[in-house]
C-alpha cells in the first residue's frame, strides 16, 4: 500500500506526457467493450504506438470516435487493481494482457504510468464497421 502511494506522488511530479488508445473490437454479452490497448512510444524522433495488453471498459460507446480525452477528465477511470472478471462499474477501463498469466504485470506496468499528464484516445474499429453495416 505504501509503495502505490509513493507511486503515486511520484507521478505527480513527472512531465513526461503518456499517451494510452483503446481499439475496441466488440462488445461482449454484459455490455462491457473489449479491445486492445496500446501505449504511444518515442524512438528514433518517430512516435508510434505498441501495443501492451488488452482492455475491458464500459464507457460510453459514443466516448469511441478518435476524440482524445484526458485522464484526469474521465476521473478514477483506469482501474488496474481488479482483472476482467471482478464486477464492472460504469465509467471504468480495465487492463490486462492477451494471456491470463502476464495480467498481473500488465496491470502493474499501467498501474506504474503517470497519471497527471495522461490522455486517453478511444476507437471503435469493429464495432463501427458492423453497425454501418445495419448487422446488430
Amino acid at each position: 500500500m505504501m509503495s502505490k502511494l509513493i507511486n503515486y506522488v511520484l507521478s505527480l511530479f513527472k512531465a513526461r506526457p503518456v499517451r494510452l488508445a483503446i481499439v475496441r473490437r466488440y462488445c461482449d454479452a454484459n455490455g462491457s467493450y473489449v479491445g486492445e490497448l496500446y501505449l504511444e512510444q518515442e524512438q528514433g524522433g518517430v512516435g508510434s504506438y505498441r501495443m501492451i495488453g488488452a482492455s475491458l471498459d464500459t464507457l460510453p460507446f459514443e466516448i469511441g470516435n478518435g476524440q482524445t480525452y484526458s485522464v484526469g477528465d474521465l476521473r478514477n477511470v483506469l482501474d488496474t487493481a481488479n482483472d476482467f472478471l471482478a464486477f464492472m462499474p460504469a465509467k471504468r477501463i480495465r487492463v490486462g494482457a492477451m494471456s491470463p498469466q502476464d495480467n498481473d504485470s500488465v496491470r502493474a506496468m499501467v498501474a506504474r504510468l503517470p497519471r497527471r499528464n495522461m490522455t486517453l484516445v478511444v476507437q471503435n474499429r469493429f464495432i463501427e464497421h458492423v453497425l454501418e453495416k445495419g448487422k446488430i
